[in-house]
């Protein structure tokens, strides 16, 4: 059998086109995806949950009545408030 190096062909250009077709195909496939899968909006908000000892149901104390706590993080620009579904929370 005969070494690459003597038949004076090292890398066969066949070689490199099927490389350079699979890597193509790759990154049609992935042009494709990012264009025809969207995003879809922003729809959570479930505002701030209550996590004090104090207020759970199973605490043997009354939790103080008080103002809504502040927000911990902004609300996103793009988001929107969650549509009322009737089942449980």
């Amino acid at each position: 059998m005969q070494q690459p190096h003597e038949t004076g062909e090292a890398f066969p250009i066949r070689d490199w086109l099927i490389i350079v077709i699979v890597a193509a195909l790759i990154v049609c496939w992935g042009l494709l995806n990012f264009a025809l899968v969207r995003d879809p909006p922003r729809t959570w908000h479930f505002g701030a949950l209550p996590d004090a000892p104090s207020e759970s149901v199973y605490s043997t104390e009354k939790a103080p009545q008080s103002a809504a706590p502040p927000r911990q993080t902004p609300m996103l620009p793009e988001a929107q408030p969650k549509k009322p579904t009737g089942g449980a929370p």
